[in-house]
């Protein structure tokens, strides 16, 4: 889709010329979220605005589909590609819905159209079209003016969208919900997307792979999985961070280790003392009280003893995490926090479906460092 051959850009002459990037080379595929990461100066942006021509390549080519961007016009050139930047650059004298629309009204889109496009947009944002449509920029929040960007960048509907640090500006809060957000987009309209960051978190979360830049120069170019598990040298190795093993677990979904067949399932309807005998002759430290297929949480020997009720009535809710869409770090977090090493699994509607457990990670994590040394070994 985007493939970029020997790019070298040089800024100034003689002395004073400056190498911004030395011989790029890569391919970002067609529906792909492709991250630029880097320290400041690495060259990621300059490699962002030479793809629209904002800047000029010295050598080398870039080209979309085949066809080098030297000879596409410039302005028909930025009209294919949706623009997203961390300014978001709203115009304050005009609505929301105005705003949405600029680039379609350049390209002489109907009225119709146009409406039915900002609206089509404004849900897909999360943003009401019949509140925000006609409200101004200035009455919205950081986040909401971000989503209006992203909306704005997709308004003609481009094969394109280049995204610079889009969310850089937003509160962690927010740019978290924004980010899983435009994630949920993503799969549905899979646009070709060059996403600046110099966030590793980010990266890892938004990229279908990663391109890390030092110096001008690409160091490495990967899925997320392979950059953490293989960097190429120690300044990849340093830029991720000690932590990698933990950001592998970002990666990775409860899916992949769910237990489907715990075996200390307690309904709970059941006698507390029914219940009690069950986990001791069993062995079991607690028990998993699940009622019309939904869990509500556990109980340990210690709650039941005494009681001659329902298991109902003492059970202890912990947080239970769905199939598809938890991250393996996100379970961690929630057992360090609660002392518990053991949690739920849900499916979409949240019926039962499993246990996610401490152990269950630590193997994953293990299995992921030991089938890349083992494709190390292939390779040598």
């Amino acid at each position: 889709m985007i493939k970029y051959d020997s790019v070298t850009k040089i800024f100034g002459v003689g002395k004073e010329a400056v190498t911004a990037l030395d011989n790029i080379n890569f391919t970002i595929k067609k529906g792909e979220i492709v991250v630029f990461l880097g320290p400041s100066g690495c060259g990621k942006t300059t490699t962002m605005r030479l793809t629209n021509k904002l800047d000029t390549i010295t050598r080398g080519s870039i080209s979309i589909n085949g066809e080098s961007i030297a000879e596409i016009n410039e302005v028909k050139l930025r009209q294919r590609m949706g623009y997203v930047i961390q300014e978001i650059g709203l115009f304050p004298n005009k609505t929301i819905a105005q705003n949405i629309a600029v680039v379609p009204r350049l390209l002489g889109w109907p009225r119709h159209k146009i409406n039915n496009r900002v609206d089509e947009l404004l849900h897909m944002t999360n943003l009401e079209p019949g509140l925000y449509r006609n409200r101004y920029p200035a009455e919205l929040s950081g986040g909401q003016q971000q989503r209006v960007g992203v909306a704005r960048g997709l308004a003609a509907d481009p094969e394109i969208m280049l995204m610079d640090e889009p969310f850089g500006a937003i509160d962690p809060i927010n740019r978290e919900q924004i980010q899983d957000e435009f994630l949920r987009v993503q799969s549905k309209i899979k646009k070709t997307i060059a996403f600046v960051s110099h966030d590793i978190h980010e990266a890892i979360k938004m990229g279908d792979k990663i391109a890390l830049f030092d110096n001008g120069k690409l160091i490495q170019y990967d899925v997320p999985e392979v950059i953490l598990t293989r960097p190429k040298n120690k300044f990849v190795a340093d830029f991720v961070g000690a932590d990698r093993a933990l950001k592998v677990l970002g990666l990775m979904r409860v899916s992949e280790v769910t237990n489907f067949k715990p075996q200390n399932i307690i309904a709970g309807t059941d006698n507390a003392q029914t219940a009690h005998k069950f986990l001791e002759e069993n062995d079991f430290r607690y028990g998993i009280v699940v009622d019309n297929n939904k869990p509500l949480g556990y109980v340990t020997l210690k709650n039941l003893k005494y009681e001659n009720g329902l298991v109902i009535d003492v059970v202890e809710n912990y947080p239970h995490f769905e199939e598809k869409s938890s991250s393996l770090r996100d379970v961690l977090s929630y057992m360090l926090m609660h002392t518990l090493m053991t949690f739920c699994v849900v499916d979409d509607n949240g019926d039962f479906i499993g246990t996610v457990s401490y152990n269950d990670i630590q193997r994953a994590v293990k299995k992921s460092y030991s089938d890349e040394a083992e494709k190390d070994w292939k390779e040598v």
